[in-house]
């Protein structure tokens, strides 16, 4: 495992089968470790840090970004909102599908047993169609600026709701400098194919992997779980717990240092004042010894411990 460290935060890398890496990086996801990073995070930062950290534009990594294929219908799986490191509910269903205890079908997950295929439905969760879309070719960057898939997994407003949506020119930032990027670096002017699996009537399940810019900075979902290795990017907030009366750490504070490097400073102070003010209202939060005393003398001795349990539940909340 390599560390990579990116302004405040750090990004692990981590090498393996998707059947047994995902299920190892959801686990310490569930404790509050850190998330895999999306295909649209993992192009921003590659781009952005290319000149000081070209590891990320120039390695492939398997993203958290999922898609779901049945015909001629795809559902793009987006796993989180934007400045948030909380999967969706869709997200952490169809990753935890990823184990090696799933009965896979030609390498894939089966979505046509248990209603899986309704269940990943909700927020976060995109259905568009192959028709008059290009894949398994490169694009040019008038193509790739305008190819529903690709916009959607990157977050562009048009295509995705608010809570999951960059700006315009962040798009824009992401698909431009990647072609700048590779023309400058390989001499080439076309890239960013989306290889899609081959058309079934089977509902099937898989992720996303981005390319490095020596092959095009392509978006593939055709890769096994199995027999096929790769690169996680495991966004880390590091320890969650400061050893001293086992207080946590504010993990939001933590997920927002990591977030410095993708995200404009006008979104960062937006988060950076909601958190500050839920600060200020935990300040103003009434301790359980403090509503006791008010009511304690309407309450039997016998009664005590068993009200200051309920007052207890209710100040943690």
């Amino acid at each position: 495992m390599e560390k990579i460290k990116l302004g405040g935060g750090t990004i692990e890398s981590h090498f393996g089968e998707s059947i047994d890496k995902t299920p190892e990086l959801l686990a310490r996801y569930d404790k509050g470790e850190g998330v895999i990073l999306s295909e649209a995070d993992i192009r921003l930062l590659g781009i952005r840090n290319f000149r000081d950290v070209s590891i990320i534009a120039n390695n492939e990594w398997i993203t958290s970004t999922l898609l779901a294929a049945k015909g001629e219908t795809m559902k793009v799986i987006l796993p989180y909102e934007i400045g948030s490191r909380e999967l969706t509910e869709s997200a952490r269903f169809g990753l935890g599908l990823i184990n090696p205890n799933e009965d896979l079908v030609n390498y894939e997950v089966n979505l046509d047993v248990d209603g899986r295929w309704e269940k990943l439905e909700g927020n976060g969760v995109y259905t568009l169609q192959r028709r008059d879309l290009v894949f398994n070719k490169s694009l040019t960057e008038a193509q790739a600026m305008k190819h529903g898939l690709l916009l959607t997994k990157l977050g562009h407003p048009d295509y995705v709701d608010s809570k999951f949506a960059r700006s315009k020119d962040e798009v824009a930032e992401i698909i431009g400098k990647t072609f700048e990027l590779r023309k400058s670096e390989r001499g080439y002017d076309t890239m960013m194919a989306q290889y899609m699996p081959d058309v079934s009537d089977k509902g099937i399940l898989k992720t996303w992997r981005v390319g490095n810019l020596n092959e095009g900075a392509i978006s593939n979902a055709r890769v096994w779980f199995v027999q096929d290795y790769g690169r996680f990017a495991f966004d880390s907030v590091g320890d969650t717990k400061i050893y001293s009366e086992s207080v946590e750490v504010d993990k939001a504070r933590a997920q927002l240092q990591s977030l410095e490097g993708m995200l404009q400073t006008g979104q960062i102070d937006k988060i950076r004042s909601a958190l500050d003010e839920r600060d200020r209202l935990r300040d103003n939060v009434l301790t359980t010894d403090q509503i006791y005393s008010a009511i304690g003398g309407y309450i039997g001795s016998a009664n005590e411990g068993d009200v200051r349990k309920v007052i207890d539940k209710l100040t943690s909340q």
